[in-house]
C-alpha cells in the first residue's frame, strides 16, 4: 500500500500500531507512548506517507479512539506465569466444549452448579461517602470479630435459571455442633438446611451429607452436576450413594478456572454478597436493634436473600451466569438487578410500607409490595409462602 489518499494510510498505520499493542499487551511486556511512535513510525514507512510525524498529537488522539490510558502496575508475572495461564484458560475452553453436549442431552433443567462460599458473620460495603481530604476514613460495625469470622453457603443454580430450595449452610460452633440448648431455640425455616462445624467451612462429611439431603431429594432422576476441584469433592464418594432409581453424572470443573467458567463464581455469588452487604448497611445506617452477626439472625437474613433470589423475576440472571461461563449460546433476556429492584433505588420517591404508613425498607421481588423494616424482617413477612 505504498500509494493511496492519506486518509488510507493514516488507518493503516492505525490499524498497525493497534495490532502491535495488542500483541504486546498479551504477552505482558511494559508499553509507553515511545513505543506507540516507534511502531506508528515503522507502518508509516510501508505506505510511503513522508509527511507522518507520529507527533503527541496523533498518540493522544489514538489512546483516546481505542481506550488505551497509563495504569499503575498492580502485578508482576514471569513468562513462565503467563504460560500457565494460556494453559489455565485452555482447560476452561475444552472443558466448556466438553460439557454443552451433555446438557443438550440432559437438559437445563436438569443441569446444576453448586459450590460453597465463605460469608464474614457481618458483612458490609467497602466504600462510603466521606469528606473529601479526609485521611482515615472509619465506618462502624457492631462487633469487630465479626468481621473476620466466618460461616458458609452452598446453593445450587440451574442451567435454565433457578435456584434450588433449600439453601445449605454451615455455621461456626465452637463444638463442631449445635449444643441442647442452642438446638431448641434455633431458628430453622423450611428454605435453609443448616449444619455446624468448628471452622464454619464444609468438612467432607458435611459435603456428603448436602449431597443426601439437598441435592438428590430436589432433583430430578437424571441430572448433570458441575463441581470445581476442590479436594473434598470427590466424584466417586458421591456417585456410591446415589440411590438406584437416579442417575447423576457428576463432571469436576479444572482446577484454577472457576472464576471463568463455574457459573455461581462467574456472576451468582457476586449479586448475592452485594444483596447481604445492602442489607447489613441499612440496618447500621438505620440503627435498627439487630444483632447481625448473631446465629439466628444470619439464618434469617440468608434465609431472606434465597427467598428474594427465588424470585422467578431473577431467574435470567442465574440463567446469564451459564451464558457468561459459555455454556449458554443464548443470551438469556434483560434481567433487573436485585439490589435497584428490592431497594428500589430507581424510584423517584421512597414509597410508604403497604402494611403500615412508616417508610419503606424493602419491595419484595415476589409480590412487588413495600415493606417497612419490621414487617419484612422481625415479622419475617414473605408474600408468595409464608415461611414458617
Amino acid at each position: 500500500m505504498r500509494g493511496g489518499i492519506n486518509r488510507d494510510k493514516l488507518i493503516f498505520i492505525a490499524e498497525y500500531v493497534l495490532i502491535k499493542f495488542q500483541e504486546t499487551i498479551d504477552r505482558g511486556s511494559i508499553i509507553h507512548d515511545i513505543d506507540l511512535r516507534r511502531w506508528a513510525l515503522e507502518a508509516k514507512e510501508q505506505v510511503n506517507f513522508a509527511t507522518f510525524k507520529a507527533g503527541h498529537w496523533w498518540i493522544w488522539n489514538f489512546k483516546k479512539a481505542h481506550r488505551i490510558t497509563s495504569r499503575k502496575i498492580t502485578k508482576f508475572k514471569t513468562q513462565s506465569n503467563l504460560q500457565a495461564d494460556a494453559l489455565i484458560h485452555q482447560n476452561a475452553e475444552e472443558f466448556v466444549t466438553n460439557v454443552k453436549p451433555h446438557i443438550a442431552i440432559t437438559g437445563e433443567g436438569s443441569t446444576y452448579n453448586a459450590d460453597e462460599s465463605g460469608f464474614n458473620l457481618e458483612i458490609h460495603s467497602g466504600r462510603t461517602l466521606t469528606n473529601m481530604g479526609v485521611k482515615t476514613v472509619e465506618a462502624t460495625v457492631q462487633s469487630l470479630s465479626s468481621i473476620s469470622h466466618s460461616y458458609t453457603i452452598m446453593p445450587i443454580i440451574s442451567a435454565d435459571g433457578y435456584l434450588l430450595s433449600p439453601l445449605y449452610i454451615v455455621l461456626k460452633e465452637t463444638t463442631g455442633s449445635f449444643e441442647p440448648r442452642v438446638e431448641e431455640t434455633l431458628f430453622r425455616p423450611a428454605n435453609v438446611y443448616i449444619a455446624a462445624s468448628k471452622s464454619g467451612k464444609l468438612t467432607t462429611q458435611h459435603f456428603k451429607n448436602w449431597f443426601l439431603e439437598v441435592y438428590l431429594p430436589n432433583t430430578k432422576e437424571k441430572s448433570l452436576l458441575l463441581l470445581d476441584s476442590w479436594t473434598d469433592h470427590c466424584p466417586e464418594q458421591l456417585i456410591e450413594l446415589v440411590p438406584k432409581d437416579k442417575q447423576v453424572n457428576i463432571l469436576t470443573i479444572p482446577k484454577k478456572t472457576t472464576a471463568f467458567i463455574q457459573p455461581l463464581d462467574v456472576f451468582g455469588f457476586r449479586i448475592w454478597k452485594n444483596f447481604i452487604r445492602s442489607f447489613s448497611d441499612n440496618v447500621i445506617l438505620n440503627n435498627y436493634d439487630i444483632n447481625l452477626h448473631l446465629r439466628n439472625k444470619i439464618i434469617k437474613l440468608q434465609s431472606l436473600a434465597h427467598n428474594q433470589l427465588s424470585s422467578p423475576r431473577f431467574q435470567n440472571l442465574f440463567k446469564y451466569s451459564w451464558y457468561k461461563s459459555g455454556y449458554l449460546s443464548t443470551r438469556p433476556e434483560k434481567f433487573e438487578n436485585p439490589i435497584n429492584y428490592c431497594s428500589f433505588k430507581e424510584e423517584k420517591h421512597i414509597p410508604k410500607c403497604s402494611i403500615c404508613d412508616k417508610m419503606a425498607f424493602i419491595r419484595c421481588a415476589w409480590c412487588k409490595n413495600y415493606f417497612c423494616f419490621e414487617h419484612f424482617f422481625e415479622q419475617y413477612h414473605y408474600c408468595n409462602n409464608y415461611i414458617e
